[in-house]
């Protein structure tokens, strides 16, 4: 049986859906409301909360983030030219654990002929995270038998993201999901295939992932859109809402439901 689609939401930190709040001055502001929104979608229900501003990862938002939820996941934006892997490693190592492992990175290195700089960064954080011994001899990174200082119950996931053409083999290689920004539902298959393909070769499974703009005036449209990506192969759905804190309660009470109800409908049809 084919498990139900997840939701997340991209709160990007400092911006409203109105004007934009400047991050220098009205910083403590725009942290305030995408703690607002966490909680929110933490109430009603949705899995994930991808955390917005530049892919350098701000350590006190993310916490601020996680400490508003309970039960989602908050995936933080992580540059791999902004942030050392051993460094990062022991901040999410002990974000997972003061949240119970609800704390994953966004991991983005940017539209380069090659990644190789992401995948060793990759590497050194989740072999720090799976406890063992870590030996990378990169040539942007390099560890020789460094072991973490702390770890983490369960490893936080890799999010790859990106629509250059290394993006998803990066994920196959490094990552747990994969996020493509924006393909349509008709263009899922042929993604995930080749993202299977890939991580098979590996001994690896990874999860497709894909942004949504998502505007709500017609429920079922939406609903019927979303339960397609699932049937196409989607496992996630990422929405960028125009005014989240309008649209968010509009999609948990009217859309989800729906979703929910095709999903179940679809899955009679399959036991019959």
């Amino acid at each position: 049986m084919t498990a139900p689609l997840l939701f997340g939401i991209r709160i990007p930190v400092g911006r409203t859906g109105r004007p934009q709040l400047s991050p220098s001055v009205h910083r403590d502001a725009a942290v305030a409301q995408a703690r607002r929104l966490t909680a929110l979608a933490d109430i009603l229900g949705l899995d994930y909360v991808f955390s917005g501003g530049d892919a350098g990862l701000s350590s006190e938002t993310t916490l601020a983030l996680l400490g508003a939820a309970r039960r989602l996941t908050v995936v933080a934006p992580i540059s791999v030219a902004a942030w050392h892997p051993a460094l990062l490693a022991r901040f999410g190592a002990v974000a997972a654990r003061l949240s119970g492992g609800r704390f994953a990175i966004d991991l983005r290195s940017g539209p380069h002929p090659d990644d190789h700089r992401a995948e060793e960064f990759a590497r050194i954080v989740r072999g720090l995270w799976t406890g063992g011994r870590v030996d990378v001899d990169g040539e942007h990174f390099r560890a020789r038998g460094l072991r973490p200082s702390v770890r983490p119950d369960v490893a936080p996931e890799i999010v790859v993201s990106g629509g250059w053409r290394a993006a998803a083999s990066l994920a196959a290689r490094t990552g747990d999901w994969y996020l493509h920004p924006g393909a349509g539902p008709d263009e899922v298959p042929a993604q995930v295939a080749a993202l299977d393909g890939e991580a098979a070769g590996t001994g690896r499974e990874v999860g497709f992932a894909v942004s949504v703009a998502a505007t709500l005036e017609e429920p079922d449209a939406v609903a019927a859109r979303l339960v397609k990506y699932g049937r196409s192969g989607a496992g996630l759905v990422v929405l960028d809402l125009a005014d989240p804190e309008v649209d968010l309660p509009v999609f948990a009470r009217e859309v989800v439901p729906r979703v929910r109800e095709l999903e179940r409908a679809r899955t009679l049809v399959a036991v019959r």
